[in-house]
């Protein structure tokens, strides 16, 4: 082979310290192994040179042939990049038609790596020279890294991901847990640099987690906002990121300058950018948390960018790393990172078309309500429901447009009130804040009517889920005479199933009874088939309470039958809940408690919180008759945290608060307030989803009460016990990786010895398993 020059093994040398990344790096050396052309893809600032050049060196012994780094950033003619490469591997000049055949002799038998570094601007050049290279030379490896990939055959792409950054919720937690998040790492590293003295302590480190979520965990955002800690306090680089693009602005002299500045950083793609494809991010920066290709082609196309290329524009976008595809259960969706959607918006702004896509996105919002409107009647409420989560951010973006004047409110106000299912199901709180907003901006007059009347039912409704009684009473005799006065027979029905709920909550059984029954007449005279699911589950209710349980039982089951047919699952649930109370009040406690356990299986898909809630509560009162105090206290406890996150009170309802009240009185007297307050914050503690695996999963398998806790336990290791009480509060594999910055992999292997470890064979029976342990 020859002596190799010193060249071939030098590569730059890192002047920071390399932080993080452990997982991207085993990673990168894993698939480098098989790969002759691995590409790191990515955004800006994202770290793929790190990352490129970090494996480079740890992998130089397996490469005896030779480590090259080319840096391809500040090459702008094509033709010279034979000669660039040669250079960096030390090769004598030659001619410009020689210096190709030159690479492959030298290359030829050489088992080397080859870090070609900043394709993109570059990417059919770098393609044509990696495919030359790696066809002369079987022992070459390429590691190349580019906003896209150079699209050649047998190529291996990686997409560089954020660096991990605390959640919302990590604000109490303590420094040394921070620690471990890579962006906080990287942050104290690089302040500490420039100024010496700073610590990351109590006060600061809330601040320090939210400035890592702000920018998102790009490295390269956070190395300049730790820059300005020079003269800057954290507090006052966290009060300055809404413009982030002037703050971070600042660098090192010899580092290139389009490294120094975010602005240029995010400019250097966009100048890359064909004219089409710029007005397509420009233009995506109206979306808010995420987007699929219906809705970009609904609220992007036009005469200046026509639907039949839109397909070809965003797969341009979404291989320059400018979109990122981001699948949930929808389907294919998209999203892009806040920094990149700043700097497309403005310039939207420039173009002067930033008001005409954003109406073209709030009609869109309308578009998609009023499909859920007349949808919600099928098989598809679960569908809707999922589809409707995902676009909870471009809901919120279209009402807050909607509320820049009053014409814009009424708009608003039919969006929300088509919108009513997700409201109930996801968002009671914040749909009330919404409809409130809108009711307080809509101009009066009979034009404004239309929208006004279906606002009010709507926060009277949403009050009434909330607790605040006298508030959904008010809105409900003010839809109601407002709807009267316009004929308008389906709001009517609306705001006499409220008055309904608000006279069934101050006991006034009889004439609830005559309203939900007036309700429940017009909805089958306006055809709306889950108004008249919704009344007869309360009307049923108010016979029970009336002490008809018989004729509640018949209306309950001839809905239940409607729904099963129908696919409508979430009604089902509600009559269900509704149909398990009477079952309890005629001391049915089996049939009750499976009814119960079935409605929790249905809201695995729904989590509708109002319904677990529900199910909770009225396990409790069930575990009360059985004479089980313990049971009776921790199901108290997660129904109160379910209702309370999710800011909803339906103890007012019926007699219901007075079957609570009884529950509590029973469980304290029988366990004694110290074990009840035990009992009952263990149940506050567990998140929804481990709650319904634990009721589920409680009496799953015979086997499992067969296996003795303390035996168990000694089989797990530490950081299996750890995940094992994350699997009981219902945490997914990859948010117990996120919660212990580990390998969504790594966690999934751990959960696999846990169950084998245990004798399992679900998550439901692990989360059981650590309950009864917790309770011993």
């Amino acid at each position: 082979m020859g002596d190799i020059s010193r060249s071939s093994r030098v590569l730059p040398a890192e002047l920071t310290p390399f932080i993080g990344r452990r997982q991207e790096v085993a990673e990168v050396r894993r698939l480098l192994e098989p790969s002759r052309l691995l590409t790191l893809t990515g955004p800006g600032g994202i770290g793929k040179t790190r990352l490129a050049m970090h494996t480079a060196r740890m992998k130089h012994r397996a490469f005896p042939g030779g480590v090259w780094s080319v840096d391809l950033s500040t090459l702008t003619d094509p033709s010279l990049l034979p000669q660039t490469v040669s250079a960096a591997m030390g090769l004598a000049d030659v001619s410009g038609t020689a210096r190709m055949e030159a690479l492959i002799d030298y290359l030829a038998d050489r088992q080397g790596l080859l870090v070609l570094d900043n394709c993109e601007h570059l990417v059919d050049s770098c393609a044509q020279l990696a495919h030359t290279l790696l066809r002369a030379s079987e022992s070459l490896r390429i590691l190349a890294t580019s906003r896209q990939p150079l699209g050649i055959e047998g190529e291996q792409i990686f997409q560089v991901p954020p660096l991990a950054v605390p959640p919302e919720a990590s604000s109490g937690e303590p420094v040394e847990v921070l620690m471990r998040y890579e962006s906080v790492n990287l942050f104290v590293s690089r302040a500490r640099a420039v100024f010496p003295g700073f610590q990351l302590d109590v006060g600061r480190g809330p601040l320090v987690a939210r400035l890592c979520r702000d920018l998102e965990g790009i490295p390269l955002a956070i190395e300049l906002a730790a820059v300005r800690m020079r003269s800057l306090s954290v507090e006052q680089i966290v009060a300055r990121l809404d413009d982030r693009f002037k703050l971070l602005s600042i660098g090192h002299r010899g580092r290139e300058a389009r490294r120094t500045s975010l602005t240029a950083m995010v400019e250097w793609s966009y100048d890359l950018l064909d004219p089409p494809d710029r007005t397509l991010w420009a233009r995506l920066t109206v979306f808010a948390g995420g987007f699929d290709l219906a809705a970009v082609e609904a609220v992007c196309c036009d005469e200046g960018l026509a639907s039949e290329s839109l397909l070809d524009r965003l797969h341009s976008l979404v291989e320059k790393s400018i979109v990122i595809r981001d699948d949930d259960s929808a389907g294919a969706r998209y999203c892009m990172l806040d920094t990149l959607r700043q700097f497309g918006r403005a310039r939207l702004e420039e173009s002067g078309e930033l008001e005409v896509v954003r109406a073209r996105h709030r009609d869109w919002c309308g578009a998609l309500a009023a499909q859920v409107a007349a949808g919600w009647t099928e098989s598809g409420q679960h569908r809707w429901s999922r589809r409707l989560e995902s676009e909870r951010h471009n809901i919120r973006v279209a009402i807050e447009y909607c509320l820049r004047s009053p014409d814009e409110a009424v708009r608003g106000l039919h969006l929300a009130a088509d919108l009513w299912p997700f409201w109930l199901v996801h968002a009671v709180s914040e749909g009330r804040r919404h409809v409130e907003r809108l009711l307080a901006a809509v101009p009066g007059g009979a034009e404004a009517d239309a929208g006004r009347v279906r606002g009010l039912w709507l926060a009277g409704l949403l009050g009434f889920y909330q607790g605040d009684i006298a508030a959904a009473r008010r809105r409900g005799r003010e839809s109601g005479a407002l709807a009267e006065r316009l004929g308008d027979d389906l709001s009517g029905a609306y705001a006499t199933y409220v008055l309904g709920l608000t006279a069934a909550c101050d006991h006034d059984y009889l004439g609830a009874k005559a309203l939900l029954s007036a309700a429940r007449d017009h909805f089958d005279v306006a055809g709306d088939l889950p108004g008249r699911w919704l009344v007869i589950a309360d009307l049923a209710g108010v016979l029970g309470a009336l002490g008809e349980i018989d004729a509640g039982v018949e209306l309950c089951v001839s809905a239940i039958e409607q729904c099963a047919r129908r696919g409508a699952r979430w009604n089902q649930s509600y009559l269900l809940w509704i149909l398990a109370d009477l079952r309890r009040l005629r001391g049915d406690l089996d049939e009750a408690t499976r009814l119960l356990k079935e409605i929790l299986e249905i809201n695995r898909d729904f989590e509708d919180p109002t319904v677990i809630g529900a199910c909770l509560e009225s396990l409790s009162w069930v575990a009360s008759r059985r004479g089980d105090a313990g049971s009776a206290a921790w199901l108290l406890g997660a129904a109160h945290a379910v209702w309370g996150k999710a800011g909803i009170s339906l103890l007012q309802y019926a007699a219901w608060g007075e079957a609570h009240e009884d529950t509590c009185e029973y469980a304290r007297e029988s366990l004694g307030q110290a074990a009840f307050e035990k009992a009952y914050q263990r149940g506050e503690q567990m998140t929804p989803a481990a709650t319904i695996d634990h009721v589920l999963g409680r009496e799953a398998k015979a086997s499992l009460r067969e296996v003795r806790a303390g035996a168990a336990f000694e089989k797990l290791t530490p950081r299996e016990i750890e995940i094992a009480e994350l699997i009981s509060e219902g945490l997914t594999n990859k948010k117990i990786a996120q919660r212990l910055v580990i390998a969504q992999r790594t966690a999934e292997g751990h959960v696999e010895r846990i169950l084998r470890k245990l004798g399992c064979t679900s998550r439901a029976q692990v989360a059981a398993w650590w309950m009864s342990r917790a309770a011993s």
